[in-house]
């Protein structure tokens, strides 16, 4: 990222500021909502600052993980747990249970 460094105090008052303002205008929280509050250009830039290290890597991933949680909180809601569903299966890997198949019912028919 070719731009000046913030420190990541100053990223955690910037994600303070865009909760308490998607609280206040009744939005959902968002990657590339979270990432033009932090005055990147993109999610990409967003995913290379919480991969780095540092507090500010720190800072950038704990907000990535405040949108995550309010996508999961959504789920539980009848109005919104569909695109919930849809956005964490896209943005944060999420996926159907791999697991054991569902048990299948096995009809046996004996003549005599």
């Amino acid at each position: 990222m070719g731009r000046k460094k913030l420190s990541g105090k100053k990223y955690s008052g910037l994600c303070e500021s865009y909760f308490k303002q998607c609280r206040e205008q009744g939005r959902h929280p968002s990657l590339p909502g979270l990432a033009l509050a932090f005055g990147l250009d993109s999610r990409e830039e967003l995913d290379e600052l919480a991969a780095g290290r540092g507090r500010a890597a720190k800072a950038a991933r704990r907000a990535v993980t405040r949108v995550e949680e309010a996508n999961v909180q959504s789920v539980y809601s009848k109005d919104t747990a569909q695109s919930a569903k849809f956005i964490l299966q896209s943005g944060f890997g999420y996926g159907e249970k791999q697991g054991r198949k569902a048990r299948e019912d096995i009809k046996v028919e004996i003549e005599q």
